[in-house]
């Protein structure tokens, strides 16, 4: 009897949800090996029209660039289903900002980038809202509500190094009273319940207007 060792059972489960993204995905893949195929013939017949070979070539990085993202963001929401809030209260604090960055980039977040560490200026996570606003985000995996000082001090980043941003305080143990009240007006804060609507797609953040 041949014996399977656990490294070679994790390559074969994470081989097969591998293939389940990609038929969950198929009609854009098949759209873009149809639009692939279309762009590589037309680059042939235009083989005496140098001139439009870097179109093709433009047009052949776009369809990689726009696959790889639709794979990507698969791979995530795939990841992010898995997640449950008992989950998010044995992660490390980086293992939550980079939760925290997963659930902007699925939610259309764009340019979303974990800059949280020793010298992070008071700032976790930065990225792009839909609509375009920059936003800075603060993330704590507590096991106790977040208190009125830290959401000051959070005030006071979004009026020096990050001046104009639009703030969203995450935290996994929600906010005392007197720091919610702090935040009011200032920045949007998301609460273990606000935290479990977005993980489960009910209801995402979003920046307060004007912020």
């Amino acid at each position: 009897m041949t014996d399977i060792s656990p490294d070679d059972e994790t390559k074969a489960h994470r081989g097969t949800r591998e293939w389940r993204l990609v038929w969950r995905h198929r009609y854009a893949v098949i759209l873009a090996l149809i639009v692939a195929l279309m762009v590589g013939t037309w680059v042939v017949q235009s083989a005496e029209q140098p001139v439009l070979w870097p179109a093709g070539a433009l047009v052949g990085a776009f369809l990689v660039w726009w696959a790889r993202r639709r794979w990507l963001r698969a791979r995530e929401q795939g990841a992010l289903a898995k997640v449950d809030l008992s989950e998010v209260d044995l992660m490390t604090g980086v293992e939550f900002e980079e939760h925290v960055a997963m659930l902007m980039r699925v939610n259309d977040y764009t340019a979303v980038t974990v800059v949280g560490g020793a010298d992070d200026g008071g700032a976790d996570v930065l990225g792009r809202a839909p609509d375009g606003r920059e936003v800075v985000v603060q993330c704590k995996r507590w096991n106790h509500p977040v208190p009125p000082n830290d959401v000051r001090a959070f005030i006071g980043v979004l009026h020096s190094g990050y001046e104009g941003y639009a703030g969203i305080f995450v935290s996994s143990s929600g906010f005392t009273r007197a720091a919610a009240a702090q935040g009011e007006g200032h920045m949007v804060l998301v609460d273990r319940d606000a935290l479990a609507r977005w993980m489960s797609g009910v209801e995402v953040p979003e920046p307060l207007s004007g912020g």
